[in-house]
């Protein structure tokens, strides 16, 4: 079943850098035994949040919380294989949904668009809710693709901890050439976008960075840009292909080389 997840998994990875919300879930954490709670987080424009707590058992228990900001399809239970193993290694994985993806309120989305400035808002109350609910946790951001230029934008307003970071967007314009050098296709993208750079620039939190060397739109160079930011910042870079980190990065178990960077990264 697994695999059927990963494959579904890999193919938005493949054809991503447009919306591609998915309401439904296909799956919550109990099917894969992970103890979690539900929540719906409040932004200051009264939005609710769809939001899954899932935490380790106690005694694996590593007092680190990481925030899933993933990338522009799906919804959060299609990172629930990924969840799942970062629980067994003792973190606590607080997911949600964009509004408009999943259980979120909804939210009328244009899928030529790249990303919305409203889900800045939403990673920005998801942060606050956290370190104010999981207090005695340091707290850190997984961003994936997409959720990079999130939590860029976010961290001009919250401070977190540690970044871990796949994919990373460096320039929203970049991403609108490429994607219509590639396949011919526009991308929008919202105001203010051309400010991005300007942000990415003031970016100051710890980074671990994991970039494909087979990504042509996504590169090692574009993340090479990010590390050399932070002193304290550290590049991975594997042979595979946007988003396929925790895939190729493993070993004797899923993505337990992946991990292993993570847990090697914050001690």
């Amino acid at each position: 079943m697994k695999n059927i997840f990963l494959l579904i998994l890999l193919a938005f990875a493949v054809d991503s850098f447009a919306l591609k919300p998915d309401l439904k879930y296909s799956r919550k954490p109990n099917e894969l035994q992970i103890s979690f709670k539900e929540y719906f987080i409040s932004t200051p424009d009264n939005c609710k949040l769809k939001t899954w707590v899932c935490s380790p058992q106690k005694d694996l228990d590593n007092k680190t919380t990481l925030i899933l900001a993933y990338g522009d399809a799906g919804n959060m239970s299609y990172w629930l294989s990924q969840v799942a193993e970062l629980v067994k290694n003792g973190f606590t994985v607080v997911t949600f949904d964009y509004r408009g993806f999943g259980e979120s309120d909804s939210f009328k989305i244009d899928t030529d668009y790249l990303y919305y400035n409203e889900f800045v808002i939403d990673l920005v109350s998801v942060i606050r809710w956290t370190k104010h609910n999981i207090a005695e946790n340091q707290t850190g951001i997984w961003a994936l693709s997409m959720g990079t230029i999130m939590s860029t934008l976010a961290l001009q307003e919250e401070s977190v901890d540690f970044l871990i970071a796949e994919g990373f967007v460096i320039s929203p314009l970049k991403i609108k050439q490429s994607i219509k050098a590639l396949k011919n296709k526009e991308i929008l993208l919202p105001a203010k976008s051309r400010e991005y750079e300007k942000s990415l620039l003031q970016l100051s939190v710890k980074t671990l960075l994991f970039s494909g060397k087979q990504d042509i739109v996504t590169t090692v160079k574009d993340s090479e840009f990010v590390k050399n930011l932070n002193k304290q910042n550290h590049l991975i870079a594997f042979d595979g292909n946007h988003l396929q980190g925790f895939q190729v990065l493993s070993s004797t178990g899923f993505g337990d080389r992946y991990i292993t960077e993570i847990i090697e990264f914050l001690r």
